[in-house]
């Protein structure tokens, strides 16, 4: 059974709603790559994340989002020139998703903090790159789930380009174009992300 779930950035400037919610509809999962670790810690998220400092995300397909307000409020940022897409909310540095730079591939890695109910997501089914958790008590010590997040992936999108809705993202417009330019951090907001 699906169902809808709301969610909001922490002032709630920007709200919205994620469709056809149900833990086969997606992926929740922590990565603890050094990459989304220094998104959270370039936001002024850290105490969000989970213990050995994963990020909490909920992968689905991105024209299951819908922003509902606040939709002037997206921006992103990318770590480095060829680094994921990382979406935020400009009114308080509220993390939102990480998407490839394309529409082409409909996917899109929400941040869990921000929904109101997290229970119709399931249970965390993967954790990540568990090899660059932090050295903490809680901290994972291997992977898990890899494969049935690369199959859950692959399945949702050939869904998606089967019912014709893969291109569709709150993220990119109709041309494929993101819909906010997306800014590389400088040097030294890079060495801050990253400093441990």
């Amino acid at each position: 059974m699906s169902s809808e779930v709301s969610f909001s950035c922490q002032c709630g400037t920007l709200k919205g709603v994620l469709h056809d919610v149900a833990p086969a509809s997606g992926c929740h999962l922590i990565c603890y790559c050094k990459d989304c670790r220094a998104f959270a810690r370039h936001m002024g998220q850290m105490e969000a994340l989970e213990p050995g400092g994963g990020s909490p995300l909920v992968q689905v397909l991105p024209n299951r989002i819908e922003i509902t307000q606040g939709a002037d409020q997206i921006a992103c940022l990318r770590l480095s020139p060829k680094g994921l897409y990382r979406w935020y909310a400009t009114c308080c540095r509220t993390p939102l998703a990480n998407t490839v730079g394309t529409s082409k591939m409909p996917l899109a890695g929400m941040w869990r903090p921000n929904f109101a109910d997290t229970e119709a997501l399931g249970p965390v089914v993967t954790h990540g790159f568990t090899k660059f958790a932090l050295p903490v008590t809680g901290a994972p010590r291997k992977d898990k789930g890899l494969a049935r997040m690369l199959g859950g992936l692959l399945k949702r999108t050939l869904a998606a380009y089967l019912s014709g809705t893969a291109r569709i993202s709150p993220f990119f417009d109709q041309a494929g174009q993101p819909v906010a330019e997306p800014r590389i951090i400088s040097l030294a907001e890079r060495e801050a992300a990253y400093r441990e």
